[in-house]
């Protein structure tokens, strides 16, 4: 591919992997839905255009088979479908969501942030990636779950080789080790389903399969897969972006009294640093959006990065803002394929700003943070910080 195709946004380029936004701005600026060549899709940077594309299933599908196109089996699961297919699966993985015993899972998390964040005090300078946010996440989604945590390094490999395929349409060659990872994981998957003992989300899957047995066993596992690597993956990344934001800005948590408590600053946090860049739709019918003729079989591409960045609907938008219209950006998607995750997430953020405040720890970048060369998923990888320990609190918020 060469360099600088596009006058506007190139998504491997490392000037955009270090700061994607100034890329999104000039492009919302110029052309709010917009033609990219290099990628063959339509770039929607616009909140309003975006939320119409992510909301209307009928004309923008999820389901890239209801224009004819070849789907990998592995690839198909809730993420992947649209209504009726979908409701099914969804139902499905609610009625479990309902069942896992939220107050043991935040008593266990606070817990696993709060040692891992005293050890780290020790390390001069910790790298908050690897020490913090990817463990504490396989953690927190391997509990959720209800099943052993899956260590080691064939994980993690399956686990990237994913996040990296979702950039095949810029790199085709990342696409094969990603389809070849999907399999291997949906594999991994079904030998839990497969287990009598297990407890957790998986088990209260299995429990509500048998009430809804038109829910085939592989639909079952690819999604669980899908949960468990976005509870991973998205997560992991969310909390390395949140932990760079407050140690940029050491001031930002003391400025809770001037929020609605912690509620509002994990919302802010995922609207500003959400790791998902992009969202993608087939176009099923004809229509308009953003004032482009947009044609069945059209790839739209929602940069929900840009979007949650529109100075039209949140002011002063590369910033905290002290009173947020909670809710209204797209980090957690919207309609049919809303994050079903959005509570865990929500729960991982507030406990981390209880553990930073109550032991009183302060981070200071100890170097330059390193991000992945990956632009569907943004994340880091090294995120060098001394974790001080300042005193000791008690505050806690709703």
């Amino acid at each position: 591919m060469a360099p600088h195709d596009d006058p506007y946004y190139e998504p491997l380029d490392p000037r955009v992997l270090a700061d994607p936004h100034p890329y999104y701005r000039r492009l919302r600026e110029a052309h709010p839905v917009y033609w990219h060549g290099m990628l063959d899709s339509w770039v929607v940077t616009g909140h309003a255009a975006g939320r119409q594309v992510l909301a209307d299933t009928a004309r923008y599908a999820s389901d890239f088979r209801r224009v004819g196109t070849d789907v990998p089996a592995a690839s198909v699961n809730l993420q992947q479908l649209d209504p009726p297919e979908h409701t099914g699966i969804r139902r499905l993985l609610v009625c479990a969501l309902h069942q896992v015993p939220q107050r043991a899972m935040a008593d266990r998390l606070r817990a696993t942030m709060t040692s891992r964040l005293l050890a780290l005090a020790d390390d001069c300078p910790a790298d908050l990636v690897w020490g913090f946010a990817r463990p504490v996440a396989l953690d927190t989604i391997s509990r959720y779950l209800g099943v052993q945590r899956p260590d080691g390094e064939e994980f993690e490999r399956y686990s990237n080789a994913i996040v990296r395929s979702m950039d095949s349409g810029l790199d085709p060659s990342r696409a094969e080790a990603g389809d070849q990872a999907r399999a291997r994981l949906s594999e991994l998957v079904a030998g839990w389903l497969a287990d009598d003992n297990q407890t957790g989300f998986v088990a209260a899957a299995r429990r509500a399969r048998y009430v809804r047995p038109g829910i085939s066993a592989d639909l079952l596992a690819n999604s669980l897969r899908a949960v468990l690597h976005a509870g991973y993956e998205s997560s992991s990344r969310l909390l390395g972006a949140a932990l760079l934001r407050l140690a940029r800005r050491p001031g930002l948590l003391d400025q809770l009294s001037a929020l609605d408590g912690a509620d509002d600053l994990a919302d802010e946090l995922v609207r500003l640093d959400g790791s998902v860049q992009a969202d993608g739709r087939i176009c099923v019918a004809d229509g308009e959006l953003g004032g482009q003729r947009i044609r069945r079989g059209d790839v739209v591409i929602v940069l929900l990065a840009a979007a949650n960045r529109d100075p039209a609907v949140f002011p002063c938008p590369d910033e905290v803002n002290p009173r947020p219209r909670r809710g209204l950006h797209l980090g957690f998607g919207r309609g049919a394929h809303s994050c079903l995750g959005a509570a865990l997430v929500g729960l991982q953020l507030r406990t981390l700003f209880d553990c930073l405040r109550d032991n009183g720890i302060t981070l200071t970048l100890a170097g330059c943070p390193a991000w992945e060369d990956t632009a569907t998923l943004r994340g880091l990888t090294a995120l060098p910080v001394h974790v001080s320990i300042r005193r000791k609190t008690s505050v806690h918020w709703r």
